[in-house]
């Protein structure tokens, strides 16, 4: 399905006019609408988050997100924004720190966005595995020893989801977790602090494009899925963040298809929406 999708979205931006390079038979790449900055380019290009120049390939969900950031960046709706964002590392005994998407400040509170475009759709697993040492209380951080068993719930929770990346969440979850309660380094000044999932919701009139019925039916359905299993992370998520008393800390489960008023006044819009399907 991966392949479907990158040969119909590419069809589609030749069919638009849409300046594309193409680097082999199966990789393409579109500039992002606004040019990054210094610092954000190198992020992006040398970062482990990223092959080199992986935000600018047309399947990108990192690139969806630059585009769209970039878009509120230039309207000045927020200030210091970054991309591949490293707050912590999640477990002891670990040197990987998770990298989170987007951040950018807003009125005073911190952002971090983990962005999803094709991926919930092309694979048929969408959700990865957690690695066993999130299950090993002897790994958790001192920080969360007071509340292991609900963090061990929520690890376990994650398995029952097929399509929403909630495992991904749970790291990013628990590394925000000690980013805001004394982790080293952390430049945390005792803000409010949101985590958005962010993904783009497969538009009707993207669906109609795949040549074959079945595969309509199976997108149609998936769009069904995915958003069940947003509410249900929703609720799961702050349940986990009411129970152990995390007040600064909101977690929301959105759709760039609901965002778009916030850059509708940009210069880009419309390129934005042509090159993602709103």
């Amino acid at each position: 399905m991966l392949e479907k999708l990158k040969n119909l979205i590419f069809d589609e931006y030749k069919r638009q006019e849409i300046n594309i390079r193409t680097q082999s038979e199966s990789v393409h790449y579109v500039s992002p609408l606004i040019e990054l900055s210094e610092e954000q380019r190198e992020i992006l290009e040398k970062g482990d988050g990223q092959k080199l120049n992986e935000y600018k390939q047309i399947n990108s969900s990192t690139g969806l997100a630059v585009n769209y950031y970039k878009l509120m960046e230039d309207l000045d709706l927020i200030s210091e924004l970054i991309f591949e964002k490293k707050p912590a590392i999640p477990l002891e005994k670990s040197q990987k720190f998770v990298n989170i998407d987007v951040f950018y400040k807003r009125n005073g509170t911190l952002y971090f966005v983990e962005s999803k475009f094709l991926e919930p759709y092309y694979n048929y697993n969408g959700n990865e595995v957690l690695v066993d040492a999130y299950f090993d209380e002897d790994r958790y951080p001192i920080e969360i020893q007071a509340f292991h068993n609900e963090w061990h719930q929520l690890f376990l929770q994650s398995k029952d989801f097929q399509y929403y990346d909630v495992a991904q969440l749970c790291r990013h979850l628990l590394a925000l977790y000690r980013y805001t309660h004394g982790y080293e380094g952390s430049e945390y000044q005792g803000e409010p602090v949101v985590l958005q999932s962010v993904t783009w919701e497969m538009p009707e009139h993207f669906i109609n494009l795949l040549s074959s019925p079945s595969d309509r039916d199976k997108m149609r359905e998936r769009v069904e899925a995915l958003k069940e299993e947003a509410k249900r992370c929703h609720d799961m998520f702050n349940t986990l963040i009411n129970e152990i008393d995390w007040n600064n800390m909101t977690f929301e489960t959105l759709h760039y298809n609901d965002m778009l008023d916030e850059i509708k006044s940009n210069e880009h819009y419309r390129d934005f929406c042509k090159r993602y399907f709103f």
